[in-house]
């Protein structure tokens, strides 16, 4: 009786710890969660940062069954098998490339230039006058004014007192042809020069009617003045329909303390011949003066005249003064 006792003790408490087992091994199996490693998969940080993906693979939880086989009087206990995988998270390292910053820098290339300083006006060194020659040309290509000329403006006011002289090798020539007026413009750098010539059939003469000028110029440093003037209805450098006009110096006067200087010049316009000069018409002051030499004469005519008649008178007296015997 006893011993029946006590197996059944023995059984109830197999039981009961079978029970628990079960219980236990139930508990820890369903705790049984296999984590995928959570991948996160960083892209280098470079100059342009690409959005952080993560990609989480959903947590898959696998429960075995517990099996449990009661054999009679037999308990058979499964080990409980947990197989716990260790969560295995990959990181990969944060493989972040900074591109150095490169910054350039261009070298502040500035050039100072040095300031201009602008020097004062003066005049230019002194030179002589210096002859050139200028011409114009119709559309055919035929000269019809042609000139030889040293020239100068002279300036002589109560604050001015100097002469610019023309330099040929500065200055150029233009103008116009018609058929009864023509016209010279003389250019350089600091102003112009124009005359204008007329064919007078009635007066049979070829002359200057206007005689213009425009000048710039500092005759003292630091004084630059602008002077102009026009001449017209004159009759200047006259001359018969092909010939020409010269003089050794001449002087035209423009008002207001200025002048127009010319040596060694000859002029023509019109019925120019191989675009050579005609027959030369003189200036009055370079055309012989006969009036000098005609005078001595009469003089010495006289003084001779005065002498032999003195000379008769004294031979006269002479004679009267002997008497016959």
């Amino acid at each position: 009786m006893n011993h029946g006792l006590f197996l059944i003790a023995v059984f109830i408490a197999a039981t009961a710890l079978t029970s628990g087992e079960y219980s236990s091994d139930f508990m820890v199996n369903s705790n049984t969660t296999t984590h995928n490693p959570k991948t996160t998969p960083h892209n280098p940080n470079t100059t342009t940062h690409s959005p952080n993906t993560t990609t989480h693979s959903p947590n898959t939880t696998t429960h075995s069954p517990n099996t449990t086989t009661h054999s009679p009087n037999t308990t058979t206990h499964n080990p409980n098998t947990t197989t716990h995988q260790p969560p295995t998270t990959t990181h990969h390292p944060n493989a972040t490339t900074h591109s150095p910053n490169t910054t350039t820098h261009s070298p502040n290339a500035t050039t100072h230039q040095p300031p201009t300083t602008t020097a004062p006006p003066a005049p230019t060194p002194p030179t002589n006058m210096t002859k050139g020659r200028y011409n114009v040309t119709d559309g055919k290509g035929n000269i019809c004014i042609l000139a030889d000329l040293e020239i100068g403006i002279r300036v002589n006011t109560s604050e001015v007192n100097g002469t610019f002289i023309v330099q040929p090798s500065k200055t150029t020539s233009s103008g116009e042809c018609l058929e009864k007026t023509a016209n010279i413009i003389l250019s350089f750098d600091e102003g112009t020069i124009i005359l204008k010539f007329k064919n007078d059939e009635t007066k049979q003469k070829v002359y200057v009617e206007l005689v213009e000028y425009d000048l710039t110029y500092a005759f003292k440093r630091g004084a630059l003045g602008n002077y102009t003037g026009k001449n017209e209805s004159l009759e200047l450098f006259s001359a018969a329909p092909g010939h020409s006009y010269s003089c050794s110096a001449e002087t035209v006067y423009m008002g207001n303390g200025v002048s127009l200087d010319l040596t060694n010049y000859r002029l023509q316009a019109f019925n120019i011949k191989s675009n050579e000069f005609g027959t030369n018409d003189l200036c009055k002051a370079d055309k012989p003066d006969y009036r000098v030499p005609i005078a001595v004469g009469i003089i010495l005519i006289i003084l001779i005249v005065i002498v032999v008649i003195a000379y008769l008178i004294s031979r006269k007296r002479r004679s009267n003064g002997y008497q016959s015997l």
